[in-house]
């Protein structure tokens, strides 16, 4: 609830910001439970494809799905879609790529800590988020499904799938906390993903791109296990001859 409380507050304040004078029905303040409720009916969006947002709201026998209109009318959806803010303005353009969802991302991961703990077993990989907008740091990856998107490196629970830590990749200004030479940026993505979980005896799964001898001793100084495919060229790795 704080962190729709959140959303309903930044919104809010954005609204007051640019839209002021205007008095129209729709351009009123947001509360906690019309957010629930436009929350939902994107999430039901997605199950629920169609061409466009007002065919959602079509009176056409083919097209029309009747709780779209009974929980919100489309003018007034597309007016919160319109201003729905996630950030105080604490954080610039000039520091953050990603300032405008820095904040809300931050109470994320709390929220995501808070609710589980996992098992023994994590691993880390890349996820690539869908988007065909202009993005500057929107990544191109021929192997994933949707090949054009915003790119993130996630850690997660193996048993459950569930989500522990995540990073949001915004090009070479990536906010990590510090970053060794000696592990690089993968290394330090590691860490950082792993920071709440370190010393407790975890187990981690990483492919190749992370692998690194001097990562997976800095993890066992650090009190956690490691396993994770290899580059035979990568820095610090043994010569292993075909023939022995």
């Amino acid at each position: 609830e704080n962190f729709v409380n959140f959303i309903v507050g930044t919104t809010n304040d954005y609204r007051n910001s640019v839209d002021k004078d205007v008095n129209m029905i729709n351009c009123r303040d947001t509360a906690l439970p019309e957010i629930y409720c436009f929350l939902a009916i994107k999430l039901l969006m997605s199950r629920n494809k169609k061409l466009s947002y007002s065919e959602y709201w079509s009176n056409d026998e083919l097209l029309k799905s009747k709780i779209f209109g009974q929980v919100m009318t489309r003018d007034r959806f597309l007016y919160l879609l319109k201003i729905l803010h996630f950030n105080t303005n604490k954080v610039t353009a000039d520091t953050d790529k990603l300032y405008k969802i820095q904040e809300i991302c931050d109470m994320l991961r709390q929220s995501l800590r808070k609710v589980f703990y996992p098992f023994e077993y994590l691993c880390i990989d890349d996820s690539l988020l869908l988007h065909k907008g202009r993005l500057s740091f929107k990544q191109y990856i021929p192997s994933k499904r949707n090949r054009f998107g915003i790119k993130s490196f996630i850690l997660c629970d193996t048993k459950t799938g569930f989500v522990q830590n995540f990073i949001v990749y915004s090009g070479a200004l990536t906010t990590v906390n510090y970053e060794s030479e000696v592990i690089g940026k993968s290394g330090t993505i590691v860490m950082q993903l792993l920071k709440p979980y370190l010393n407790k005896g975890h187990t981690l799964y990483v492919d190749n791109w992370y692998t690194s001898p001097a990562l997976f001793i800095l993890l066992h100084k650090n009190g956690t296990n490691a396993c994770g495919t290899v580059r035979k060229r990568r820095k610090g790795m043994p010569i292993i001859h075909n023939k022995l």
